[in-house]
């Protein structure tokens, strides 16, 4: 019987172990030799919400509109040289919280322009060559996968009136 109970602590203290062991197996560490391909955007929301201040401090929202994907064929290019390229037309669903519906077209081509990564504080910088670009600014890199990058970014506003935006992309590798 106490050989029987030995086995049977073995046996689960060897399961628990290698259960653990494999979600190193999903990691994908984050370098720039990584990073460089080309990718499909998947998904897209951003959330802008505009509130207004009071000369007492009293904080007042004054509406949200949340923007979603709901069609694209946008492919981002992240080269080696920290350049990248964005070509694609993105279709966006635009809701306001006064249920006011509007798609939003982007046609992307030709948007280009640089980027920095920060491996320590997993952020990408996207710098783009012109100044009405899609993307732009620092983006917190929430998921990183051998086939996927989840980035989130967060501006906020400031003044009477400001417009705070968080914004989600996913794109997928090719």
């Amino acid at each position: 019987m106490k050989l029987l109970k030995s086995f049977l602590i073995l046996f689960i203290a060897i399961s628990i172990t290698s259960c653990s062991s494999s979600d190193d197996e999903n990691s994908f560490e984050l370098v720039a030799t990584n990073l460089v391909g080309e990718y499909t955007l998947t998904a897209y929301e951003s959330v802008e919400t505009e509130t207004a201040t009071s000369s007492t401090g009293t904080e007042t929202i004054l509406s949200t509109t949340t923007k979603t994907r709901s069609s694209s064929t946008v492919v981002v290019i992240l080269n080696a040289n920290n350049t990248y390229s964005i070509d694609g037309i993105l279709v966006m669903d635009s809701k306001t919280d006064q249920d006011e519906n509007d798609d939003e077209i982007k046609d992307l081509d030709d948007t280009s322009g640089t980027y920095t990564l920060n491996i320590v504080s997993k952020t990408i910088t996207l710098t783009p060559t012109t100044d009405e670009s899609f993307i732009d600014g620092s983006f917190n890199i929430k998921t990183f996968k051998e086939d996927q990058i989840v980035l989130e970014q967060e501006v906020e506003g400031s003044g009477d009136v400001s417009i705070s935006t968080t914004t989600d992309i996913t794109l997928e590798r090719n």
